[in-house]
């Protein structure tokens, strides 16, 4: 992620935080939920870290019924408010961190069941 107003062609200049003045990364994420609306699934978070944060590999649980999508929850997740050049309320999202999420027990079980050929019953999200 790039401080656009010090960067120039010549000279990239990394994002920092204004609070603690520590590195931003920008980290696209996308909600799964089918009855998301297009523009609502994908938003950016910006990580603030030292450290360029490692996107961890998509769960052998999840690859093995095709899911190529990494679950990741945040540490210190922190939705920020503020009015956009529209004058409308606008949300940028900020964490310190991310990690692979925990699969609850039985998930591969129920992606195979919604993802095979056999008959779907039901809302899959509830299943």
């Amino acid at each position: 992620m790039l401080d656009f107003e010090a960067s120039t062609k010549e000279r990239p200049v990394p994002a920092r935080d204004k609070a603690t003045g520590e590195l931003m990364w920008s980290v696209p994420v996308m909600d799964a939920d089918p009855t998301v609306k297009a523009a609502a699934k994908s938003v950016a978070v910006k990580i603030i870290s030292p450290v360029e944060p490692v996107i961890p590999p998509v769960p052998p649980a999840l690859a093995v019924v095709g899911v190529s999508f990494v679950p990741v929850e945040f540490d210190g997740l922190m939705v920020v408010p503020w009015v956009n050049g529209s004058n409308r309320m606008a949300y940028s999202f900020k964490a310190r961190g991310l990690r692979g999420a925990a699969l609850p027990d039985g998930a591969a079980g129920k992606a195979s069941a919604r993802d095979g050929d056999g008959p779907k019953r039901g809302n899959p999200i509830t299943q």
